[in-house]
């Protein structure tokens, strides 16, 4: 049974999911903690910070290589991790249909 994650501002049913995901700001490259995943954003726990509206890639290692945009859109501290919701942006169909995929 899936848990699903309520927010006024979500359009999205979002799925808890324990995964890695590499982030890169352009400049370095992290691996982090997926914590949940939606076909419009995925939530994360990361040590390093990044700030709210950071544009920062991710590739996810889904049975697949996706590399998707995306800009964070909210960050909160948890210990010495933070919590982030990442929106994604700019997506293609196929980026869409493999997050589908992978959601559903």
């Amino acid at each position: 049974m899936k848990e699903i994650f309520s927010s006024e501002r979500r359009q999205d049913e979002r799925v808890p999911i324990e995964s890695l995901v590499t982030i890169s700001d352009g400049q370095r490259f992290y691996v982090e903690s997926m914590t949940d995943l939606s076909p419009g954003g995925v939530g994360i726990e990361a040590l390093q910070e990044f700030s709210a509206d950071s544009r920062l890639t991710m590739f996810f290692p889904l049975n697949f290589r996706v590399r998707i945009e995306g800009i964070v859109r909210w960050v909160c501290k948890k210990g010495h991790m933070h919590r982030m919701g990442l929106q994604f942006m700019d997506m293609t169909a196929k980026q869409k249909n493999s997050i589908n995929e992978f959601v559903h």
